[in-house]
């Protein structure tokens, strides 16, 4: 076949070039593989990359593949300040830099949906989420909200009624809230204890899911929680790992006690009992507390007043899997010697991904330990504002959402 010269085939240099077609499938991939803040400027580029910004399978994709910028949500805690949510990148914690939070973006805890003035709390984080309650101790109400901190959406308040839960308001009753995720339903669930402060027990768990918009009441907890026998604010109230939250709790078997930790499976909303590390009979259950470290499951306790030790449950539910992680000395903490045989409290809040750094949460003082692991050196935290370290949140940055 005879074809004309080159020349003849080119295009007319005031051709419009072929627009170029980038499959959906292709732009999914891409998008998955981008930070939230990269994701939320594509919106704009088409309908289709607006619409992932809301799909759930999207956005379940993304918070498995994006890079993870693991975060703290600080709460800021100071007389003369309104209190604030201010998130906060761990890395930048871990540098200690002198830091000040004034002008960092915040989520700031106000009272413009009642004219009372309220307590808040963090009751727990989850896929990017904070749950967040607030109340007031002289009405007979309280609301949850949630909060992402990466897209700075904020949910409408739920408000309820302690009335829904016991005869009279004026009781001496306590509840406490967590929160977690159903990755079965694809929901959102908030546990609620009922305990008795003079029956010293708790008399109902209810669940409510965000997908029924109902609370229901399920089997009653085993077990006490620590926070509430002891009263202690600073332990972790339902610590959510793999779809399930666990409590550190005691039981009592005629006139023996001890200690467990009751894990809430939030698909089957069943217990089961997790037996801490065996051979610390020489502990006191007053100094324990758990969390997450990497993803496993951890039990810290203080041993003879010298020492601080860290387990961590390599394969969660196997009580064989509990492995000594660190055993530090207060002396390689800096606590003073003076306050070694005052009670206190040490909360490991975040262990980074190469295991050399880890935070500590400490009663003792303001400010947080970070424990270098490999020089076997601590320093305190070097940010400015005042900060309730035991209501730190650990978070990741995702475009989750329940709004």
């Amino acid at each position: 076949m005879n074809l004309p010269p080159s020349h003849s085939r080119q295009r007319p240099s005031n051709a419009s070039p072929s627009p170029v077609t980038i499959p959906n499938d292709l732009i999914v991939e891409l998008l998955s593989l981008l930070p939230v803040k990269s994701v939320m400027r594509m919106r704009c580029v088409s309908k289709f990359c607006n619409s992932l910004y809301t799909d759930p399978i999207f956005v379940k994709l993304h918070l498995h593949r994006s890079p993870q910028d693991p975060h703290l949500a600080l709460i800021t805690n100071s007389p003369s300040e309104t209190a604030r949510l201010v998130p906060f990148p761990v890395n930048n914690l871990l540098e200690n830099s002198p830091i000040t939070l004034t002008d960092d973006p915040s989520y700031v805890i106000n009272n413009y949906f009642y004219p009372l003035e309220l307590i808040h709390q963090v009751i727990g984080s989850c896929n990017g989420l904070l749950c967040i309650l607030s109340y007031s101790d002289i009405n007979p109400f309280f609301w949850l909200s949630f909060w992402n901190p990466s897209t700075r959406a904020m949910s409408k308040q739920l408000r309820f009624s302690f009335g829904l839960f016991i005869d009279k308001f004026i009781d001496p009753t306590f509840f406490k809230f967590s929160f977690g995720y159903d990755n079965s339903t694809n929901s959102y669930k908030i546990v609620m204890l009922t305990f008795h402060s003079e029956k010293l027990k708790i008399v109902e768990a209810r669940v409510f899911s965000l997908r029924d918009n109902v609370w229901r009441e399920i089997q009653n907890f085993p077990a006490v929680p620590f926070q509430l026998i002891r009263f202690r604010p600073q332990v972790n109230e339902g610590v959510y790992l793999n779809g399930t939250l666990n409590w550190l709790a005691i039981f009592y078997f005629k006139v023996t006690c001890g200690e467990v930790i009751i894990s809430l499976d939030l698909k089957t909303e069943t217990y089961r009992q997790i037996q801490v590390p065996s051979g610390l009979e020489e502990i006191h259950y007053v100094y324990s507390t758990i969390g997450v470290l990497m993803n496993c499951l951890s039990f810290s306790h203080h041993l003879h007043q010298t020492h601080f030790v860290i387990w961590r449950m390599m394969d969660f539910g196997v009580e064989e899997s509990w492995t000594q992680f660190l055993k530090i000395s207060y002396e390689s903490l800096n606590i003073d010697h003076y306050l070694r045989d005052h009670i206190f409290d040490l909360i490991p809040l975040y262990l980074s991904e190469n295991g050399d750094s880890l935070i500590l949460a400490n009663s003792l003082e303001g400010q947080a330990i970070l424990y270098n692991i490999r020089d076997n050196t601590a320093e305190r935290t070097r940010i400015t504002n005042k900060i309730s370290w035991f209501s730190v949140k650990n978070y990741v940055k995702s475009l989750a959402s329940i709004f």
